[in-house]
């Protein structure tokens, strides 16, 4: 019964994580000139324009996952190279931002339903690690995508940095795509690289609980 509850729990914060995530990219998009996200319907925070459906049975075969992205066309911006960064940008910053949600309604429940200290110093009680996981969720998906190569969210960036590099990522973006997904899922990389982000996100959670609990307690 609980690993059946975990994994619910994990399909609703990844519904809602992403559904946020390529909204952001989509309105931000969409606000600096370009039309496409509105033609393409994405200008919603319905889940179904957003989520994958096999993307999202993957998580729970694989523990690896995808979702539609937002299409853009940076020839629609007014200022391209730096609009089109700026919307790249809209992806990670909606996760951070869902990320110091999490950790205030932790403690904002902790207030308003009095919970003992025993609880917070020594276990989690089950609101408390939803709220914890959503919270480091999001901020493990804000760093990951930062990456600069295809298919994450900030490949972008090496357009500014270096078009001829772009213009090769983009002219075999299936098969980096197609490597990235090998190397992640067979090999062991995956597990360090979500080790590692989850490491630094608990170590930022800790490092901002500690002046909450200051405030609320």
């Amino acid at each position: 019964m609980e690993e059946y509850l975990g994994y619910i729990i994990l399909g609703i914060i990844y519904i809602i994580s992403i559904t946020v995530h390529e909204y952001a990219h989509a309105i931000t998009a969409y606000r600096l000139g370009d039309d496409t996200p509105k033609i393409e319907w994405r200008l919603t925070l319905n889940p179904l324009k957003h989520v994958s459906l096999i993307g999202f049975i993957m998580i729970f075969l694989i523990q690896f996952w995808w979702w539609n992205p937002v299409h853009i066309n940076p020839k629609k911006f007014k200022e391209p190279y730096r609009d089109e960064l700026i919307s790249s940008l809209a992806w990670p910053i909606s996760n951070i931002f869902l990320w110091i949600i999490g950790i205030l309604l932790i403690f904002v429940y902790w207030v308003l339903f009095e919970v003992p200290q025993s609880v917070i110093l020594y276990w989690w009680d089950l609101i408390s690690s939803i709220l914890e996981f959503f919270s480091r969720f999001n901020f493990w998906l804000a760093a990951f995508n930062l990456i600069p190569i295809v298919p994450l969210d900030w490949y972008r960036l090496v357009k500014i940095v270096s078009h001829k590099a772009w213009e090769w990522m983009e002219k075999y973006a299936g098969i980096i795509s197609l490597v990235f997904l090998v190397i992640f899922v067979v090999w062991p990389l995956w597990n360090i690289v979500w080790t590692f982000i989850w490491d630094v996100a608990s170590a930022l959670f800790r490092f901002f609980s500690f002046p909450l609990m200051q405030v609320f307690y």
